[in-house]
C-alpha cells in the first residue's frame, strides 16, 4: 500500500515535468525513481525524528539518523522487498537503538563492552561490506570502492563515538550502537564475502 502510493505519487511527479517540458520523455522513469528514493528517506528522516521525541533524544536522533544513512549507503545491508517493511525493520531499529542507549548511558556502560561493539562492527564491515542489493547490482570497481568508503566512515564515526564516550555518553553510544546494528544487518545479508569469490 505505502509502496503503491510513493511508485504512483513519483509517477505522476515525474509526468508532469514531462508535460511542462521541464525533463525530457526518455528520462520520466530515472526521475521516477529519484523522486521514490527522495520520499523514502524523507518517511525514514520523519521516523527517526518521531521516535527521537518519543525518548526525548532529538538532537541524538539527528546524529543517528546522520550516521545511519552516512554509512549504510555504502555497506548495504538486508532489504526488505516493500517500503512498508523497510520502514517498519527501520523504526524497529531505530527504537532498539534509541532504548539501548538510553539503558546503556543512565545504567552501567563499561569500556570494554563498548569497545566490543565497536571492533565487531569493523571486523562485521570489512569482512561482510558491501553487500549488493539485487535491484541495484555494483561493478568490481564499485564494490571495492564502497568497500573503502565503508571502512573509512566507520573508522571515523568510531572515533568520534570513542571521543564522546566521556562527556556525551548517550551520543557515544548511539553512535556504537548505530554501527553495530549496521553490521549485524550486514552479517545477516551477506553470508561471506570469501565464499561469494570462491563460488
Amino acid at each position: 500500500m505505502v509502496s503503491e502510493m510513493i511508485a504512483e505519487l513519483s509517477k505522476r511527479m515525474s509526468l508532469f515535468l514531462c508535460k511542462k517540458e521541464i525533463v525530457e520523455q526518455e528520462m520520466a522513469e530515472v526521475y521516477q525513481y529519484g523522486f521514490e528514493i527522495i520520499f523514502s528517506t524523507l518517511i525514514g528522516f520523519f521516523i527517526t525524528i518521531a521516535i527521537g521525541a518519543v525518548f526525548r533524544m532529538f538532537l541524538v536522533s539527528l546524529v543517528y539518523y546522520f550516521a545511519f544513512v552516512a554509512l549504510r549507503q555504502f555497506t548495504g545491508g538486508y532489504h526488505a522487498n516493500t517500503y512498508l517493511k523497510c520502514n517498519l525493520i527501520f523504526a524497529a531499529s531505530t527504537t532498539f537503538i534509541f532504548g539501548m542507549a538510553k539503558i546503556v548511558a543512565y545504567g552501567t556502560y563499561p569500556i570494554s563492552f563498548h569497545v566490543l561493539l565497536l571492533f565487531f562492527s569493523l571486523v562485521a564491515i570489512w569482512f561482510k561490506t558491501p553487500v549488493e542489493n539485487e535491484n541495484k547490482p555494483l561493478s568490481e570497481e564499485q564494490k571495492i570502492c564502497n568497500h573503502r568508503i565503508s571502512m573509512i566512515v566507520a573508522v571515523i564515526f568510531s572515533g568520534i563515538s570513542c571521543f564522546a564516550y566521556q562527556k556525551w555518553v548517550l551520543i557515544s553510544a548511539t553512535i556504537a550502537l548505530t554501527l553495530f546494528v549496521i553490521a549485524l544487518m550486514a552479517v545477516i545479508a551477506n553470508p561471506s564475502r570469501e565464499e561469494e569469490n570462491e563460488s
